[in-house]
């Protein structure tokens, strides 16, 4: 086999890993980009149902930008789409040249051969060349390179048959990506028409929210006011239901220690004082649920069944009045109208709560962890119930003032605030 028909052969099997990695690559950008189609259809039906309303609220600005952010994704992953489709493009152009350029070589060898072949077609002369050897040894080696010879142009018109069919299924799919990238390189442009839009639909919001200033202080106090409430209540259960636990687990633990034998001391020698025992913090079996809770980080579901987070968690700017920050201590779920809120994980209703300013909340018992759900307009479960994952808790509360409708949701364990986004499904 010659050297160039080998090599064709190695870039044959470069070519098809570079194919593999391509599909795969292909297939996480449209799941990607089908995620975000789908997010950006949600936050417009949230959008409106927050404009039914009529009254410009911060709620209508969060959702706005939650849009935006989607759709700049969107069009990042559409220009991903676009690299990776120009990647294929040249690559499969210099497979074509190469696969061009080897079946010249191989046409212009095959060609000498059949000339060489027809000159010596005249079996009498075949013969003559067999039996004008020198000695039988000769005679056999001449025959078997005719025979070879023979094999071997059979095989060269075959190698060009394939090269040829592979030459015409490379400029097929050439054609193809070619005009894929045309149909993407349009759908790009149709977003970028779609978020100019959306920024200056964002940036009127914005100014005209920024007029209302002394009103959005206001609304501000009073949601600051009645998150402290919450946090203090949340503050009071956790450390009841902490002293709860350690209560139970000194009592176990004594419980274990009485039922140690002691062993009597040898004569004459002094027995060693037993180690201190050191004071379970929780019980065994409140380790095992925490540990299944844990298991779950970042697989939990959604305490809704749809919905956009419009407020993260921990610290950050307000959206319109400036040199202003507040902090989240979980994230805040826009959803829509009469939402049921569910529980996240299997756990007992350690407490039902009612925050003015706040409406109602539920707070579950996971082991170690509370999940709190709060926001709500009604409530369906009591204390000490048990409850699964996707149990309704009750429904989220939908704001008169600017038709918002919206769930918080916060992770504790123990006194430590944990960030609920890290926790849910991504």
């Amino acid at each position: 086999m010659s050297r160039f028909v080998k090599w064709s052969f190695v870039l044959v099997a470069c070519f098809g890993a570079l194919i593999a990695s391509s599909q795969n690559s292909k297939s996480d950008l449209e799941l990607k980009k089908k995620k975000l189609l789908r997010e950006i259809s949600e936050t417009n039906q949230l959008i409106d149902e927050t404009r039914k309303n009529k009254k410009l609220s911060i709620s209508q600005l969060k959702v706005l930008n939650k849009r935006i952010d989607d759709r700049k994704k969107l069009i990042g992953v559409m220009q991903s789409e676009v690299n990776n489709l120009n990647a294929t493009i040249n690559s499969n152009e210099r497979k074509i040249g190469e696969l061009t350029s080897d079946l010249d070589r191989l046409k212009q060898s095959y060609s000498r051969m059949v000339k060489l072949a027809y000159m010596n077609k005249n079996q009498q002369s075949t013969l003559m060349l067999i039996f004008s050897s020198k000695d039988f040894q000769q005679a056999y080696k001449r025959l078997y390179y005719l025979k070879s010879y023979g094999v071997y142009r059979r095989s060269q018109a075959e190698l060009i048959r394939e090269s040829q069919v592979e030459l015409n299924n490379k400029s097929s799919i050439l054609k193809q990506d070619l005009s894929t990238k045309k149909v993407l390189l349009g759908n790009e442009v149709v977003q970028k028409i779609e978020l100019g839009k959306e920024k200056i639909e964002q940036e009127q919001t914005l100014t005209q929210l920024q007029k209302k200033e002394k009103t959005l202080k206001k609304d501000l106090e009073k949601k600051v006011l009645a998150s402290k409430k919450l946090d203090k209540e949340i503050q009071r259960i956790i450390e009841r239901e902490i002293e709860k636990e350690r209560l139970l687990a000194l009592s176990k633990s004594k419980t274990e220690k009485k039922t140690v034998v002691e062993k009597p001391a040898k004569t004459g020698t002094i027995e060693p004082k037993p180690a201190s025992v050191p004071e379970l913090k929780v019980t065994p079996e409140t380790k095992l649920l925490s540990g299944k809770f844990e298991s779950n980080k970042g697989r939990l579901p959604w305490p809704v069944d749809k919905g956009i987070i419009t407020e993260s968690f921990g610290m950050h700017p307000h959206p319109v009045l400036k040199n202003i920050t507040t902090y989240n201590n979980g994230i805040n779920i826009t959803t829509t109208s009469n939402a049921t809120v569910k529980s996240i994980y299997d756990g007992e209703v350690t407490a039902v709560i009612s925050i003015p300013g706040a409406n109602m909340a539920v707070i579950v018992k996971h082991g170690e962890y509370l999940t709190v759900y709060s926001n709500l307009a009604t409530v369906n479960v009591s204390k000490g119930q048990q409850v699964k994952a996707g149990s309704a808790l009750g429904t989220a509360a939908r704001e008169s003032t600017d038709g918002k409708t919206e769930a918080h949701l916060e992770i504790w364990k123990g006194r430590t605030k944990l960030n609920p986004s890290e926790w849910i499904a991504r």
